[in-house]
């Protein structure tokens, strides 16, 4: 009986443990995370300005717009043209931590771009 006991014992410990990994591992999931974010007279609703996601979340931020403009969230270095009557997205994982503006990138007479001030902050938190 005293192997079969010593057996029972060491397989409820690994079952435990096992399970309490699960528990902490689990904790730790990346998020989908969508944000609708409607630019209008260049600007975005003041309870939208600022937008907090963790570490390894997976971003969407989905805009629309009252003119054309191009977006550029910096960091992350992703540009994506946004038209009214349409909704221009960016995806992107959260990888880098820390504050990344989203501006808009306007045509400089003689080439290159402008950029305005940020529309948006994406802070990044780590896990």
């Amino acid at each position: 009986m005293n192997g079969i006991f010593a057996s029972f014992v060491r397989h409820f410990l690994v079952l435990v443990l096992a399970s309490t990994a699960a528990m902490f591992t689990g904790s730790a999931k990346a998020d989908e995370i969508t944000f609708e974010l409607r630019i209008e007279r260049d600007l975005v609703a003041p309870d939208k300005r600022l937008l907090r996601v963790k570490q390894g979340d997976v971003v969407t931020l989905r805009w629309s717009t009252d003119r054309p403009m191009i977006l550029h969230l910096h960091g992350y270095d992703i540009e994506t043209k946004a038209e009214p009557g349409a909704v221009a997205e960016m995806n992107f994982t959260a990888r880098a931590t820390g504050r990344f503006p989203v501006s808009v990138h306007r045509p400089k007479q003689g080439g290159g771009h402008t950029h305005e001030a940020p529309v948006v902050q994406v802070e990044v938190y780590p896990r």
